[in-house]
C-alpha cells in the first residue's frame, strides 16, 4: 500500500535537511570556537526517556555575522503565524482574534505581518481553524501577491486552514499540532520557491515591533537549534507565561517552565542576566526560529490517536528539545510586547495606541503597520471636542466629544454625544446624515451611535446599531453579565455591546 502523501513530503524534508549545506554568511574574518554539546543543557535526563536512545552530539560552531541580506532572509527564511483558537472573548464570538480590528485602520494580526515585511521575510503561512472566514478575507484582500515583488523571490500569505487527511482528523490541538498538520504544505516545493533553512514561528495575538532578521542573526551565529525571543516580566506576568533561564556567558537556555508558580517559579527568579528588580524573570514571547530539520524531528508526524501529546509549544515542544539534548538558545527582546490573551488587554491597548505617549506608534516609519486601505471617503467631523483619540478612515462626527476613544471605519457619531475610553470598532459600510434618513424611513435598523448618546469604558463591537439617547455607563461597576439577548456583555468590568446589536433608544446599561 503506498503511504500517504504528508509522510512522504515530511520523509523528504528530513532527507533534505540531512544533506543539507552548512548556513552561509560567515564573513572571512568570523572568530568561532567549538562547543561539546553537553554544555547546552544541565537538566540531566528525565526518567521517562532513560530507555530512550540519545541524539548523537554535534560540533557546535559560534561565529560573527556582520549582517543579513534581504534577500538571504527573503529565500532562506519562511514564517509560519499561528491564528488562535476559540477564547473566552465577546469579540471572538464571530471572528478569529487576530482578525479582530486594532487601531481604527488595522487588524490584529496586520501588526506580525508587518513586523516579517519590516525584516525582510515574504514567504508567510498563516494558520486558522476557528471563525476563519473574516481573517480568510482580509488576507485575500490585504496581501495580493503583487505585494510581494522582488525579482527571485516570490513573496506570498498563504492561509493553511484545518483540514483532514488520511494521517489527520484534522483539527488542531494546539500550536505545535497545528504546525506539524500543515508541515507538508509548509515544506512543499512550488512556484519556484524552495524549503527554507529556518522557519520563524509567530503568534498572530501580541503587539510589538521586532526585526525577526535580527532574531535569525542570532540563531546563526549561536549555531542553534532553537531560537526563543525572550523578554523580561514581573512575577504577576510571570505565572502566565513560560519562563527560561538562559547561561550568561553563552545565551544557551539550560531551564524552561511553562506558568510555573510555587517553589518552581522562585526557582526561575533572576535566572537571565537581564533581570532587573521590577521584572526579575525572563519568559518566553513565543516567537521562535526552527532549524528545518529540526522541527521536523521535533514534530513528527501527525497522530490519529486523538491525544495531547506533543500538542504545544511551550507545554511539549520546548521542554522535549531540552530533554533530547537539542541546543535552544534565547534572543532577549528589549523593546515593547504585550500578548492579546483577554478583552482587558486588546481593550487597554488599544487606549494607549490613541495617547500621545504610547509605548508603540502605528505612524512611525520603523513601526507602522502595512494594511489594505478601506477605499472609504475622507471623515468628515463637525464642531466637535476630541482629544486623544484614533479615527479611521471614512468617520463621520457630528457636535459630540470624544476623549481616549478609537473610532473605526465608517463610525456615524451623531450630534450631542459623549465618548471617553470608548473603542468603536466600525462597520462595513459607509454611514452619512442622508444614508441614516433612508434607512428611519423604511423602518431599518441604523447603525451607528445615535443623538445624545453617552458611552464610557466600552467597546462597541461592528455594526452595532446604538438608539438616541442610550446611556453605556456601568456605573454599578458589574464585573461580569451576559446579557447576550439584549446585545451585550459585561466582562472583566468592561461593557461590550455585539456584533450587529441593536440597543434601542433611550437603553441604559
Amino acid at each position: 500500500m503506498p503511504s500517504a502523501p504528508g509522510r512522504d513530503l515530511q520523509d523528504e524534508a528530513i532527507s533534505a535537511a540531512q544533506s543539507a549545506c552548512p548556513l552561509p554568511l560567515a564573513p572571512p574574518a568570523a572568530q568561532s570556537r567549538t562547543l561539546d554539546r553537553s554544555e547546552s543543557t544541565n537538566l540531566g535526563i528525565n526518567p521517562r526517556d532513560a530507555d530512550k536512545p540519545k541524539k548523537l552530539k554535534r560540533q557546535v560552531t559560534l561565529r560573527k555575522i556582520a549582517r543579513l541580506t534581504v534577500d538571504d532572509i527573503s529565500r532562506k527564511v519562511h514564517a509560519v503565524i499561528l491564528a488562535g483558537g476559540p477564547q473566552n472573548n465577546p469579540l471572538a464570538r464571530f471572528r478569529a482574534m487576530p482578525a479582530v480590528e486594532l487601531g481604527a485602520n488595522t487588524q490584529l494580526i496586520d501588526v506580525t505581518i508587518s513586523n516579517c515585511l519590516r525584516s525582510g521575510i515574504n514567504k508567510l503561512y498563516v494558520l486558522t481553524q476557528f471563525n476563519s472566514h473574516t481573517l480568510n478575507t482580509h488576507i485575500t484582500t490585504a496581501y495580493p501577491p503583487a505585494v510581494f515583488g522582488g525579482v527571485g523571490r516570490q513573496g506570498f500569505v498563504d492561509v493553511l486552514a484545518a483540514h483532514q487527511t488520511p494521517d489527520s482528523d484534522g483539527w488542531h490541538r494546539g500550536s505545535a499540532d497545528a504546525v506539524r498538520r500543515n508541515l507538508p504544505a509548509i515544506l512543499e516545493k512550488y512556484r519556484g520557491v524552495g524549503m527554507p533553512d529556518e522557519l520563524v514561528v509567530l503568534s498572530g495575538e501580541a503587539i510589538y515591533s521586532m526585526d525577526y532578521s535580527q532574531l535569525v542573526k542570532t540563531h546563526r551565529e549561536q549555531d542553534a537549534d532553537i531560537t526563543i525571543a525572550t523578554h523580561s516580566v514581573s512575577q504577576e506576568v510571570a505565572t502566565q507565561r513560560g519562563l527560561v533561564r538562559v547561561d550568561p556567558e553563552t545565551g544557551v537556555v539550560t531551564q524552561f517552565y511553562e506558568k510555573p508558580s510555587g517553589a518552581t517559579l522562585e526557582t526561575m527568579a533572576h535566572a537571565s542576566r537581564n533581570a532587573t528588580p521590577d521584572k526579575p524573570f525572563e519568559a518566553s514571547m513565543g516567537v521562535y526560529v526552527f532549524g528545518r530539520d529540526v522541527l521536523v524531528s521535533l514534530l513528527g508526524p501527525p497522530s490519529l490517536d486523538n491525544t495531547d501529546s506533543g500538542a504545544h509549544f511551550g507545554l511539549d515542544i520546548i521542554p522535549k528539545a531540552l530533554r533530547d539534548d537539542f541546543r535552544v538558545c534565547s534572543h532577549h527582546f528589549d523593546g515593547y510586547f504585550r500578548p492579546i490573551t483577554c478583552l482587558r488587554d486588546f481593550y487597554e491597548i488599544n487606549l494607549e495606541l490613541a495617547h500621545p505617549s504610547s509605548p508603540i506608534s502605528l505612524v512611525q516609519a520603523d513601526e507602522a503597520i502595512e494594511s489594505r486601505g478601506h477605499m472609504a471617503p475622507p471623515s468628515t467631523i463637525h464642531q466637535c471636542e476630541i482629544t486623544n483619540t484614533l479615527i479611521g478612515e471614512g468617520t463621520v462626527l457630528r457636535g459630540s466629544v470624544l476623549n481616549g476613544c478609537v473610532v473605526g471605519c465608517n463610525t456615524f457619531v451623531g450630534p450631542g454625544c459623549e465618548l471617553e475610553n470608548t473603542l468603536l470598532m466600525g462597520n462595513d459600510g459607509y454611514n452619512n446624515d442622508a444614508l441614516r434618513e433612508e434607512f428611519r424611513r423604511k423602518g431599518e435598523p441604523i447603525v451607528g451611535i445615535g443623538d445624545g448618546s453617552v458611552i464610557k469604558n466600552a467597546i462597541i463591537d461592528s455594526n452595532a446599531c446604538i438608539g438616541r439617547n442610550v446611556r453605556i455607563t456601568n456605573e454599578k461597576g458589574v464585573q461580569e453579565s451576559d446579557c447576550t439577548s439584549e446585545g451585550y456583555v459585561i466582562h472583566d468590568g468592561i461593557t461590550c455591546v455585539l456584533k450587529n446589536a441593536i440597543i434601542p433608544d433611550g437603553f441604559q446599561i
